[in-house]
């Protein structure tokens, strides 16, 4: 009987442990668990959409008249309420807005007017929207646009769009001469840059030109976007520079944005966005900003889109919270 009751009790407490380990794992569980009732670690497949930013470092505006002018007439240009209610429906406080004034035209007639238009954009929301100049390298006025447009008080920044929107040539000496010295003007105005390095991925000298003036220019504090360019492997073109002995480039003050970049293989096999993933994270997470690349007229994706899109892929939930919570001030005032 002795032994029996020693089987029964041994058994009780057993089954006390194993109810212990239960409600030890639940409790731990529950730590590491966000407000939404989500893991912490979870991976994007398993969270439901993320909703709400700090910023959207990547939204644009355009004028009536380059609207017309790209389009032969009859599209809308922007409106600062289009852009609030976009940001507005994805919860997201505040946008960096980015003047097209960079547009490769036959001359530079475009260049202050649309800096000019995207300042009265601003000017409608100082509280929630940021000017960025639109400035164009290939023009000779492209530096004192600078001085002009960063006297106006809602412009803080500078936008370049490279081989893409403003016509030029990473290989040709002259036009990387003339990137250099709008870089050149960045770092004494101690203005933010955004750039768009090319439109398609950099052939081997191109590379080495854009990495030649990025890397002279260590104290600009540099957005590369679109996840350093759209292809998800482009990121690697600077990530390996920056790790070589000795580097070419230092990752200290650059910055990357998720614009654009991410929509392409939000459908993609799981192993592929991973890797893209991967490397963001070598990149470093807390220099990774949320961007929608918005335009009305053309939207790659609002900005509430683009949220949907960031939570398909892999990220931990901390490391969503990190993008979305940073404010880019580290970036946009050095602090």
């Amino acid at each position: 009987m002795a032994s029996r009751s020693r089987v029964i009790l041994g058994v009780a407490m057993v089954g006390l442990l194993s109810v212990l380990a239960v409600m030890l794992a639940a409790g731990d569980r529950e730590e590491r668990t966000t407000a939404a009732g989500q893991s912490a670690d979870a991976p994007a497949s398993s969270r439901r959409p993320a909703r709400g930013a700090a910023i959207d470092v990547h939204t644009h505006v355009i004028s009536q008249a380059l609207a017309d002018g790209l389009t032969g007439g009859g599209v809308p240009g922007s409106t600062a309420e289009d852009l609030l209610e976009r940001l507005d429906e994805a919860n997201v406080d505040k946008a960096v807005v980015l003047s097209l004034g960079y547009f490769d035209l036959p001359d530079d007639s475009n260049m202050a007017p649309e800096n000019d238009f995207t300042a009265s954009i601003v000017a409608e929301a100082p509280d929630r929207l940021i000017g960025f100049c639109g400035i164009n390298p290939g023009y000779d006025s492209a530096v004192s646009e600078i001085d002009r447009c960063l006297a106006l008080p809602e412009m803080v920044g500078i936008k370049l769009n490279i081989v893409g929107g403003s016509g030029l040539d990473w290989e040709n000496a002259e036009h990387a001469a003339a990137i250099s010295a709008v870089l050149d003007s960045a770092g004494r105005h101690d203005a933010p840059v955004l750039m768009h390095v090319a439109a398609a991925p950099l052939d081997d000298d191109s590379l080495l030109s854009a990495l030649a003036v990025i890397g002279s220019h260590p104290d600009v504090r540099l957005v590369i976007a679109h996840c350093g360019g759209d292809a998800d492997y482009e990121i690697e073109q600077y990530l390996i520079p920056a790790a070589a002995t000795p580097p070419l480039i230092s990752l200290d003050n650059l910055y990357t944005d998720v614009s654009s970049c991410l929509s392409f293989y939000r459908d993609a096999p799981r192993s592929q966005r991973e890797l893209i993933v991967w490397r963001l994270r070598k990149w470093g997470i807390e220099r990774v900003f949320f961007g929608s690349d918005y335009l009305s007229i053309a939207p790659a994706e609002t900005p509430r889109e683009a949220l949907d899109t960031l939570a398909r892929y892999p990220f931990t939930d901390r490391e969503i919270r990190t993008i979305l919570s940073n404010d880019a001030s580290a970036w946009l005032v050095g602090t």
